[in-house]
């Protein structure tokens, strides 16, 4: 396994544990990042001439959580089973044997990287299958499955394990980090942020309407019981979550990301994504998230998100 792929992986699996209802908050730098000859465009949502009818924040909430299935139908869901294909990088192509030469003038240095760049923005994708439990009380199950090997990734709503079996024939189970704890404890619960936001401690106030992808979108801001802020647009037509904002922190930096929301369909009375779409400000790739099968209330055994 590259080390690009090891990147990859790990970095999609922690994105894989904010996969909740609709809900995600967490990056994939599995992308490249941007080339110095052709910086990537932000993803960051651009004000257009969109318009929606003036609802009050209550109004959108009520109908968002009509859009989704109904507060009854998901306060019935304890716990969620996807399957599917993540993005883990792209395949690395082989190195020119011209590439780094230290005799190389400046010049021949830039025609090289910008050569080198589109080789690599042209390399496939490498995707990986994947299957994620969740349950209520944040708690997640992640197994990914790369080269005949399974990496797993608990979390049991307080602590977390990881095993990571590719890295060598010596791995063994390590806890989280405390970053990891922290991502793991910040994310959202089954129904994601929208629903029974007063409830959950969460404030939730209107920043306007946004375009996203050309439709209107009310642009929500929530305020955790924690302080944190979330953003979540949804559509001015179906009043589905349809973007997510969030931030992570990459090479020491906090980085904005944004997920786009799409397929949806219903299972089990309730709707959630089938593709998710994730770009992290000043990376050029869109790592996507596919999930073919999902599950409702699936026969979960208690120790299934015990310690490794």
């Amino acid at each position: 396994m590259t080390s690009n792929q090891r990147k990859g992986t790990l970095a999609v699996t922690l994105a894989l544990l904010a996969l909740q209802a609709g809900a995600i908050d967490a990056p994939t730098p599995a992308a490249q990042p941007a080339a110095q000859t052709a910086p990537a465009a932000s993803p960051k949502p651009v004000a257009a001439a969109v318009t929606a009818p003036s609802l009050s924040v209550a109004e959108i909430l009520s109908r968002n959580a009509q859009a989704r299935g109904g507060a009854d139908a998901w306060r019935k869901i304890q716990a969620l089973a996807y399957s599917g294909k993540m993005d883990a990088g792209r395949k690395q192509p082989l190195p020119d044997n011209n590439f780094g030469n230290p005799h190389a003038t400046p010049k021949e240095r830039r025609k090289e990287r910008i050569v080198r760049s589109a080789e690599v923005d042209a390399a496939p994708v490498i995707q990986v299958p994947f299957k994620l439990e969740l349950a209520r009380g944040r708690k997640s199950r992640l197994e990914v499955y790369v080269n005949d090997k399974t990496a797993v990734q608990v979390y049991d709503g307080n602590s977390g394990w990881k095993l990571r079996p590719y890295l060598g024939p010596d791995s063994k189970a390590e806890p989280f980090t405390p970053e990891e704890l922290k991502l793991a404890a910040d994310q959202a619960d089954l129904d994601g942020w929208l629903l029974d936001a007063q409830a959950k401690g969460s404030n939730v106030s209107s920043e306007g309407v946004d375009a996203v992808d050309g439709k209107a979108a009310y642009k929500l801001k929530v305020l955790l019981a924690n302080g944190d802020v979330r953003h979540v647009w949804v559509d001015a037509e179906t009043f589905l979550d349809v973007r997510v904002e969030g931030a992570r922190r990459f090479d020491g930096k906090l980085k904005p990301m944004y997920t786009a929301l799409k397929d949806y369909r219903t299972v089990d009375g309730v709707k959630v994504p089938f593709l998710m779409e994730t770009r992290v400000e000043g990376y050029r790739d869109t790592d996507r998230i596919i999930i073919e099968t999902a599950t409702a209330n699936p026969a979960i055994t208690p120790d299934h998100f015990s310690k490794l």
